[in-house]
């Protein structure tokens, strides 16, 4: 399907383009997403922080521009789900995004994994119908990305960043 305002051509189901962000298709039996049109981040920035995530670190993902952090010891993670709260089935995502208008922003209830394995984290999108992005880069559903220290995750059109935090030395 063209785009109705960059006209550049998108997957049949897509609601959101994946080239300029654009509402392609206005669906009225599910909540509408709002087109958020340039953000004053650069998601194409290249990043090299660390791949390694040990026992003595903390997973921390900050919603773009709110204060509020998830925060995850290393041994919690096996599979963090990064979704919203889904009232029918009453399930709730270790990351519910609900709070920062995840419906609007087009994030899904089951949108993407953080998988912990062979010493690192890694993203995985659920077949999510708005994408996820790891550092402006769309992923292939299904396929697992490394994550880095620093990394930009966008789900939607809600950004999270990734940042790995050492413990303290215990005594």
């Amino acid at each position: 399907m063209d785009c109705p305002h960059c006209g550049r051509g998108n997957d049949a189901n897509a609601l959101i383009c994946t080239y300029c962000g654009g509402l392609i298709a206005d669906n009225n039996n599910a909540p509408s997403t709002r087109s958020l049109g340039d953000t004053d981040f650069e998601e194409s920035e290249a990043k090299w922080g660390t791949a390694r995530f040990n026992d003595r670190m903390n997973l921390v993902l900050c919603v773009h521009d709110q204060p509020e952090r998830f925060v995850f010891d290393a041994e919690q993670i096996g599979d963090l789900l990064l979704g919203r709260f889904d009232p029918v089935t009453r399930v709730s995502p270790d990351v519910d995004l609900n709070t920062y208008n995840a419906t609007e922003k087009g994030v899904s209830r089951r949108h993407a994994s953080i998988i912990r394995r062979d010493g690192a984290l890694h993203l995985v999108d659920l077949e999510s119908p708005n994408g996820t992005y790891l550092n402006g880069q769309k992923l292939i559903p299904h396929q697992s990305r490394v994550l880095r220290d620093g990394d930009d995750i966008r789900l939607g059109h809600l950004v999270l960043r990734v940042t790995f935090e050492r413990l303290a030395a215990s005594d």
